[in-house]
């Protein structure tokens, strides 16, 4: 019988995240840099990278985000282990050719047209399978929202509140899940071997973020800890925020808020372990590529998001995976397979677990983009037979 993930009682624990403490590195991380690399690739890995994180993950950066208060500079930076970046292999110094603001908007505008021209059913989509003795339903979440936004139907509640079970990405509910957030995530997202973001990095991507801080009103030295992706995704998410996005807004927070006063059980896919690694262990080149597109069309990243949770609102699965989950705008450097293929495909058979060893119903609730596109949850088990409802 396969088994699924463990399943726990919510706690009631303090959200410490960016406090020090044992850090180290738990488990293997997985290897992402020996990917083949695409020609290039189309669209901002920016807007792809965000969407793959998790919320508790943003959540976590949110809250650890250099501010523009005069200590940002003598702040205690958290204790930090080697993790094998291969970044000694990289050559940030490489004759890169980076794209230009004009080029990437481009890009995204041409799926945004194609995508605008699918429609959904007008509310977000829910799928359900189920056996004789379980029921599973599946939803996919934004991470980031604008706290005023209204996107609960009559479906979606009488689904959420038949299940016994909550299922996340990964745990952020437990003390121990906070953690490892702030051991396996966040400290590997700094140098911790003497470098600094601003001696590392290429002049011309230097000079993108310098003026992309600019506007926020930081200095670049309050990201120097930090290696490339760890900076790029903090300034995203400080954008967002100052934009009116949220991440205790997003639809996770909501739901284990909710789950917690219900007294619903939870279980998690994966580990914080498991999507660190996909950031940390990109080549240095890639990782300063991706924080020149975020600096470049940092502006740009609200309009960006509002157009996909437009497009996540009306219930466009299709428009919605042409956005966010399309090999053909996020495939260079395994970013398409390392953030969506390989990890639907570690999900599913947790998913299929449920229908074994669960009696009662199960409300799954991850990323959106995981559930649009060619290789979504949804696509690969109804590959495997198993009858879904829903679009």
């Amino acid at each position: 019988m396969r088994s699924g993930p463990e399943v726990q009682s919510l706690r009631n624990t303090p959200n410490q995240l960016c406090s020090g403490g044992d850090w180290h590195i738990s488990r293997p991380a997985t290897q992402i840099a020996g990917r083949p690399s695409e020609e290039r690739t189309r669209m901002s890995r920016s807007f792809h990278f965000v969407s793959g994180l998790s919320a508790v993950a943003l959540a976590a950066l949110a809250a650890c985000s250099p501010s523009g208060s005069d200590d940002t500079d003598t702040a205690e930076e958290p204790a930090v282990v080697e993790t094998g970046t291969g970044a000694e292999d990289a050559s940030p110094e490489s004759s890169a050719e980076y794209r230009s603001r004009d080029e990437l908007l481009a890009e995204f505008d041409e799926a945004l047209q194609r995508a605008q021209a699918t429609n959904g059913d007008g509310s977000p989509a829910i799928w359900t399978m189920s056996d004789d003795d379980t029921t599973v339903h599946i939803f996919g979440t934004v991470h980031l929202m604008r706290p005023d936004l209204e996107w609960r139907t009559d479906e979606f509640t009488e689904k959420f509140n038949e299940a016994d079970i909550l299922v996340l990405e990964l745990d952020m509910v437990s003390e121990e899940g906070q953690q490892a957030v702030a051991r396996d995530f966040l400290s590997r997202g700094f140098y911790g071997d003497g470098r600094t973001l601003s001696n590392e990095l290429p002049a011309p991507v230097l000079a993108a973020f310098e003026s992309a801080l600019s506007g926020l009103s930081l200095p670049v030295s309050a990201f120097d800890p930090m290696e490339p992706w760890m900076a790029a995704v903090n300034l995203s998410v400080l954008q967002l925020q100052s934009d009116g996005f949220d991440p205790n807004a997003g639809i996770e927070q909501i739901l284990i808020a909710d789950a917690e006063a219900a007294g619903k059980e939870f279980a998690f896919l994966e580990t914080a372990a498991d999507q660190a690694a996909i950031f940390d262990e990109l080549p240095e080149d890639t990782q300063a590529a991706y924080l020149y597109e975020t600096s470049i069309t940092l502006v740009d990243t609200s309009r960006t998001l509002d157009q996909v949770v437009d497009e996540w609102r009306d219930g466009d699965v299709e428009g919605l995976g042409v956005l966010v989950a399309n090999p053909d705008t996020g495939g260079g450097d395994g970013i398409y397979d390392a953030l969506f293929v390989e990890r639907n495909e570690n999900w599913v058979p947790q998913i299929e677990g449920f229908l074994d060893d669960v009696e009662g119903t199960v409300f799954v609730a991850v990323g959106a983009g995981h559930l649009a596109g060619p290789d979504s949850v949804i696509t690969l088990l109804r590959d495997k037979g198993y009858e879904i409802e829903g679009p």
